[in-house]
Parts: C-alpha cells; structure tokens; sequence
C-alpha cells in the first residue's frame, strides 16, 4: 500500500467488515483461549489501526461503529462501549497516519500494542462515567497483559493479510510499451 491514502476498494471494504464479523463472532464461541489463559484477546483495535492507515476517516468510522455495536451485543459492555474505544482509537490514528511509517512491521506491532492497551483502558473510563462498577482486581492487570500482547501480535498479520488481499483486488494498469502502434517494421532483404 502506498504511502498516500487511495481510493478506497469497495471489495477490500465488504472483505474487511465481514472478516470484522466473523472475528467477533469467534472471539464470542471459542473459549479455548479464554479458558486456559483466563483472558480473552482482543482483536479488533488491531484491525481498526489497519482500518486507520488505509481508509478515509469516515470509513474508519463507520468500521469502528459496526465493530463496536456487534461486540456490545455479544458482550456484557453498556451498547456503545467498544464504538467509542475504537472510534478514539481510529480517529487518532488516522489523524497522525502521515507521521507513521505505516510500511514497517515494528511499527504495525507497535501500534498494535498501544491500541490493545488503549481500548481497555477507554472502555473502563466510559464504564466508570456511567456509574457502571466493573470488576477490576489485580488479576485484571494479567488479563490485560494478554489482550496487550496477543493484539499487538495480530496486528501485523492483519496488515500483511489486507495488504495481500488489496493488492490482488486492485487494479493495476500496465506501463506503456515503447512499441508504437503506428510504426511500419521493413520486411525483406537490404
């Protein structure tokens, strides 16, 4: 993906939101994970920095609000908790793309961690305003360690899987031949 912000696929876009739902989906049926680590990671601010450093700011948008009110609804978050964590999280991204070296694997791992750590975080503080008590202990604090950890692991591979995938869907034009249409070829002896 170059570094200036293309147009948006339409197909990468639906690829996108519907791998959005089946991740969400997932991370609601599959307890494996859940059950031998007692946490459960987080992948969706991983996709929505991806989101953030390929789409424009109001698709960013729309992907954190459809995200966020699919996971409110298979979760136990007040409906609009997760939007907003991913929607701060989008926003600034998208915002401080151009300073980003959004090319670099350390860079997609980095991002990765500072927004599986951020989410968290905002979600507890929209929680807290609305008088809502979550059940924070010490252990929290290793939950917390491994959505951190398992967000900033997926997020590169999400980079690199989008990235693959826009490519193949994208068209791309061909360079134009030095051959000219025009020109006669001279056949026969000299």
């Amino acid at each position: 993906m170059s570094r200036e912000l293309q147009k948006t696929n339409q197909v990468l876009l639906v690829v996108f939101l519907v791998t959005g739902y089946l991740v969400i989906f997932m991370q609601a049926r599959l307890t494996a994970f859940r059950d031998f680590t007692g946490a459960q990671l987080d992948l969706l601010p991983g996709m929505i920095v991806f989101a953030a450093m390929v789409f424009q700011l109001g698709t960013v948008i729309l992907c954190a609000a459809v995200f966020g009110l699919l996971f409110d609804s298979f979760s136990a978050n007040a409906l609009g908790t997760t939007f907003v964590s991913l929607a701060i999280i989008g926003f600034f991204a998208s915002r401080y793309r151009d300073l980003l070296l959004s090319e670099h694997f350390t860079t997609h791992w980095v991002l990765g961690l500072i927004a599986s750590a951020l989410a968290p975080l905002i979600s507890y503080t929209l929680l807290r305003l609305q008088d809502v008590k979550p059940m924070v202990a010490w252990g929290s604090a290793w939950h917390w360690a491994i959505m951190i950890a398992g967000g900033g692991a997926v997020t590169p591979l999400w980079f690199k899987i989008f990235n693959r995938l826009d490519e193949a869907l994208r068209y791309k034009e061909l360079p134009e031949s030095t051959f000219r249409q025009d020109r006669q070829i001279a056949r026969g002896r000299h």
